[in-house]
Parts: structure tokens; sequence; C-alpha cells
């Protein structure tokens, strides 16, 4: 019957190509496409037959190989940048105004309190513009309660009583300044903390700019980041971090507190900010390697990487063994990809959960060749 069928389909080419209302490439085509459906279905036949022969012969080798249940689960990417620990309470202390540095009283490693005095300038100017505007302003204090008396008591001239309150006003605004220039002559702690490094030097010369004393306090860590923009639309707050600090052989699990909206022009990055766990092995500037998570899903169809072969037309494709009997067949399944990670690549469609992927000797099969399992 299959014989008697191919007769007639053959017959049928032949007829169609006969008909005098078509062209010469409509007959052409026509006839190729009647012969490619006569060579797919001879294939057919002789791979049942291949394999109705290999059932009954004993003696016949197949190669072997195993195989690979397609499963489908959880699958997130992520991809690794590096970021740096910063600290709330991290600060260079510098000096307001210039002179000779007077008196250290701190060292590196010394723990400070808010409001100690840490460096001391030479403040014996400030100090003798102190003294005198002191004494200035007494005196103008004195003589302007006498004239407020006098003025109060119709006595005496108003010129006289408002020279004397303007000139003891502005000896108590000029006292306010030289208090203030006191005061710049001290470099004290702002916060509580350690002294982490110490500048200044007795007998040098200081000035605004030059760093005095480096002091880090007891504030929150966090860890900073620059991502290129190209992940500007894939990184959101909440999402999940790795975090290997390999100096201290610590590993920490966090997320994105905040995403920058600023594009650095000159790096092409944007910033991306993780708040640390309080950990006394953490230092602000310390370095880490991230892996920021930038897709994840419940349910994905995933793939080994080492299984998905590309062919001359840059078609991904892998080998699926198909059961038949006590042997099986392979067959090609053409893939369409999702996301990549160092492992597993999603698949959009080509294979489905159950599918059982070549695995050991996918690359040595072919497409309709007959194998056995492991």
């Amino acid at each position: 019957m299959k014989n008697l069928s191919l007769f007639m389909l053959v017959a049928a080419i032949f007829a169609s190509c006969s008909t005098p209302e078509t062209t010469p490439v409509d007959q052409l085509n026509a006839r190729r496409d009647s012969l490619s459906a006569v060579i797919e279905d001879l294939k057919a036949q002789l791979a049942d037959v291949d394999l109705q022969l290999a059932s009954f012969d004993s003696t016949r080798s197949f190669a072997s190989v195993t195989t690979l249940d397609i499963a489908q689960g959880a699958f997130d990417h992520a991809f690794q940048v590096y970021g740096t620990v910063m600290s709330d309470k991290s600060v260079t202390l510098y000096p307001e105004m210039a002179g000779s540095i007077a008196r250290v009283t701190v060292k590196g490693g010394e723990r400070v309190r808010a409001g100690q005095v840490l460096v001391s300038l030479d403040g014996s100017m400030a100090q003798a513009n102190l003294a005198e505007v002191k004494t200035q302003l007494e005196l103008a204090k004195s003589v302007f309660e006498k004239q407020e008396r006098l003025w109060n008591q119709k006595i005496g001239s108003e010129v006289q009583y408002l020279q004397a309150k303007t000139q003891f006003e502005a000896l108590q605004k000029r006292l306010s300044a030289v208090q203030k220039q006191v005061s710049m002559t001290t470099i004290s702690a702002p916060f509580d903390g350690v002294v982490d490094q110490v500048f200044a030097k007795e007998g040098e010369y200081g000035a605004p700019g030059m760093p005095m004393v480096r002091l880090v306090g007891n504030g929150g860590l966090r860890l900073e980041m620059q991502v290129p923009e190209t992940y500007i639309q894939r990184i959101e707050k909440g999402d999940g971090v790795v975090m290997n600090f390999s100096a201290i052989q610590l590993t920490l699990e966090g997320n994105v507190g905040q995403v920058g909206n600023y594009i650095n022009p000159g790096s092409r990055t944007f910033g991306v900010t993780v708040e640390l766990p309080k950990n006394q092995n953490l230092k602000a500037n310390m370095m880490a390697s991230v892996a920021l998570k930038d897709y994840s899903t419940e349910s994905a169809i995933t793939i080994p990487n080492r299984l998905i072969l590309q062919d001359t037309k840059g078609m991904n494709y892998t080998y699926v063994y198909v059961q038949e009997g006590e042997l099986g067949r392979i067959a090609r399944r053409d893939l369409v990809l999702g996301v990549s990670n160092d492992e597993f690549t999603e698949v959009k469609s080509g294979v489905a959960p159950g599918d059982k992927v070549v695995d050991r000797g996918i690359r040595s099969v072919q497409p309709d060749q007959i194998v056995k399992l492991y």
C-alpha cells in the first residue's frame, strides 16, 4: 500500500507539472515541494525500518547518551559590580583660620567625646583682641547706662544718648565676632568617635584646606556602588544583593536601599546604595564585590548553558531524547532564549517540562539518530 501511495504521489507531481495554466517557475516550485514531501516521507519510513531492525539485531551497536530532565522553577539573574563602604560619621577636620599649630591633644586610635578639643592653633592675637574688646565694651556699657538715665530724666541731648547706644551695640557685635575668631583657633570633635589618623604636628603652620584629624564615629555604614547606565531600568529599591568582603572573608545579603536618578556624564553610571548591618569588622572605605539581582521569576523553564548549541546561521538549539521502545531517537529543538546567568538560561520556547535533553554525548549525535541510554 505504501508503494502504491508513493506511485500515485509521483504521478500527481508529473500531472501538476504538465498543467498549461501555470508558469515554469510555478511548476518547478510545485515539483520541488512535492519532492521534498516525498523525501521526508521516505526518511520517516527508513527511520522506522531502522528502528525495527535495531530491535531485532542484538549485534548492532548504538551510541550511548545520558539525559537531563527539563524542569520549571525559580530563576534569577545577577551582575557584578564593586562598592565602597561609606560611613555617615566619617569626617576629616580642617582649620577655619590660619595659624601656627600650638597643641595636638589626641593620638590615632583614641576615643573622644563630642566637643573635645583635638588641635589648638596659636590664639594669642585673638585672645588679645578679645581682652581689648571686652575692656572697650565695659566702658561703652557704663557710658550708655549713664546717658540712658539722663535721657529718661530729660537731661542731655538725644544725640549724646544715641551715640552712646550705637557705640555699645557696635562693641557687642564686635565681641561676638572676636569670640568666633577665638573659637576658630581650636578644632573640636563634632561627635563621639575614634580618631582614625592625626595629620597635624605641633609647630607646623595650619591653614584652611589642610587636614588636621580624621574622625570616625559610630554612625551607620552603607555600601555605595556605581552601576552602568544600561541597568537603569532593571534595578529597583528592594532588589536583593550579595556582598563579598574578600579582605575579611565575609559575605552578607542585603537589599537595595536607594537608586540614583542622575547619570554621571563622565563614567555613564548611576549610584546604588545598600544599608549595612552593624558589624565591628566593617570599616569605612572597605571594598566589596556585589552581585546585584536584576531579574527574578518563580516559574521559568531553564536549561544548562553547556547544553545550548548554535548552528552556522546563529540559531540556538539543543537535542532531546525521544523514547521509542527500548531505544530512542534524537530530535533537534530550536530554542528561543531569555536571560542567562553563570549556569542556566531561561527558555521561552523550544522545550517543555518533562523533555529529556541529551547531556553526555550531545555534541556527537545527529537528528533522527538512534541511540540508547547509559
